[in-house]
């Protein structure tokens, strides 16, 4: 067998499991195996079999998302807070480039507020995919009050004026 089929082989998707039901208008990207599970790369949401994400979690979620090469993880943080992710693929095939261009694609815009070192956050505009609606999110800084009156009000006034640009009401 050649080189050129051996890679070839290795980064071959793995198929779409049944009951990972696609949304109109919903493409798979890309798939690999990880473990007992198959992460699936989809037009509108990152789905992994047989646990939390089986269901799926759309882009504009994704707070971060890492792939490191040496170690063949994935890990994704969520806007919401809740748990991470990580998974080990192997033969990640197609997934770190697809993962990578699907929650770029959701960002609009970002800007970093700062008040001091202890109160920051970061105001983004994401799109939902499945929908096109660009919603507004605010990531408080680890360790920051999200009640914090000065800072709720920098970010208020940092996502109304990104809302502006995009010609969307905050």
């Amino acid at each position: 067998m050649s080189p050129v089929w051996s890679r070839w082989q290795r980064s071959r998707a793995v198929p779409v499991p049944p009951g990972v039901e696609l949304g109109r208008g919903e493409r798979v990207l890309a798939t690999a195996a990880a473990g007992e599970e198959v992460v699936v790369i989809t037009s509108f949401r990152l789905v992994v079999t047989g646990g939390p994400l089986a269901e799926g979690r759309a882009w504009h979620l994704v707070d971060r998302g890492r792939w490191d090469p040496e170690t063949d993880v994935l890990t994704v943080t969520w806007v919401d807070g809740g748990p991470a992710g990580s998974w080990t693929i192997p033969e990640a095939g197609g997934v770190p480039d697809a993962f990578h261009e699907r929650v770029q694609a959701s960002v609009v815009l970002v800007e970093e507020v700062t008040l001091d070192r202890a109160r920051r956050a970061r105001v983004v505009l994401r799109k939902d995919l499945a929908s096109g609606r660009v919603l507004a999110q605010t990531i408080v800084g680890r360790g920051c009050d999200p009640d914090d009156p000065q800072l709720v009000a920098a970010t208020e006034e940092v996502a109304a004026r990104l809302a502006e640009q995009v010609g969307r009401e905050a």
